[in-house]
């Protein structure tokens, strides 16, 4: 009875297995009908590079899961992808930037500026240990980008007499990252010091030791100098000084450009990794497009005002 029963069920068994070569419909989730073998040996492309559910260390476990996990936003995604796109098409061409000369007390002022940039980091690093996450926000690459543009316009200065070739070079660089560098230092000057460090101090932290030791951190020496002095700093020979000049289209794309490239890396590493340091620029909501859009019409908003400020501080400036 046994033995009969099991094969009259048998043909059942096969009958059922014929059955599942039928195609898929719109019902049925794409894993139900693709065979077993062909699932298993399918390559899985995983977006994040460690299994920590999107929070590099544990440090951003207060964000939601889905601003960490997840499909990003398709509206999102076509900002992204038409904001780079335009960064292609609509390039300036050629891209120009005038050479000004300045005089020694520019040339000194540029010096202590480079120095200074370098001396606030490596004291830095050998104070705090490791500031490795410094470099990959936004305020380092702001810090960056002051630093480098004094340098490289000291140098051209330096060098002007023995090697005018390089010296010119060294002059257009260095006058190509003047509006990213002033640009870049009022935004996180001003975002810093009257929006996120009160947000912080006054909701963020507990009233006590936390708070104040939250404080002693914000006007240590480090944090005064890429929050506090940056400002100054990147307004010295941009905006104030003996070589300034007026922002045009080429300085805006370049300092577009610094975004581009630091959306990038936002974007597609630190994503992946689960370094979320900016939650308004979350791919996964379409807000991401707002926060994106704000920040392209602020620089162009900025420019505006900073040709106005110039040519208040310098009124023998002409336009054009």
């Amino acid at each position: 009875m046994f033995g009969r029963a099991q094969s009259n069920s048998s043909p059942r068994k096969v009958q059922r297995s014929m059955s599942s070569h039928a195609g898929p419909t719109p019902f049925h989730r794409r894993v139900s009908y693709i065979p077993r073998d062909a699932r298993e040996w399918r390559p899985q492309f995983k977006w994040h590079w460690y299994d920590n559910q999107g929070s590099y260390n544990q440090w951003f476990d207060w964000l939601p899961l889905w601003m960490r996990v997840g499909y990003w936003s398709p509206v999102a995604v076509l900002f992204i992808v038409g904001f780079y796109a335009s960064m292609y098409r609509y390039k300036p061409s050629p891209l120009e930037f005038a050479i000004t000369a300045t005089d020694d007390v520019g040339f000194w002022a540029d010096c202590a500026i480079f120095a200074w940039g370098i001396i606030v980091v490596v004291k830095a690093r050998y104070s705090m240990g490791a500031i490795a996450g410094f470099w990959i926000s936004y305020t380092g690459w702001s810090w960056g980008i002051l630093t480098f543009r004094a340098g490289l316009e000291a140098a051209a200065k330096m060098l002007g007499p023995s090697r005018p070739e390089l010296a010119a070079k060294l002059a257009v660089w260095g006058s190509s990252l003047r509006f990213p560098a002033a640009v870049a230092a009022f935004i996180t000057f001003t975002i810093w010091n009257f929006l996120l460090f009160p947000v912080i101090y006054f909701f963020s932290m507990p009233p006590g030791e936390k708070r104040q030791n939250f404080l002693k951190f914000n006007f240590g020496f480090f944090m005064t100098n890429i929050h506090g002095l940056n400002l100054p700093m990147a307004i010295v020979n941009n905006v104030w000084g003996s070589s300034v000049r007026l922002f045009t289209i080429s300085d805006l794309y370049v300092a577009y450009l610094v975004v581009a490239l630091y959306s990038a890396l936002y974007l597609f590493v630190m994503d992946r990794i689960g370094l979320h340091f900016y939650p308004i620029f979350c791919p996964r909501t379409a807000a991401c497009a707002l926060s994106f859009g704000l920040v392209l019409y602020l620089y162009w908003w900025c420019m505006q005002r900073g040709n106005e400020l110039i040519m208040y501080l310098n009124p023998e400036l002409t336009v054009g």
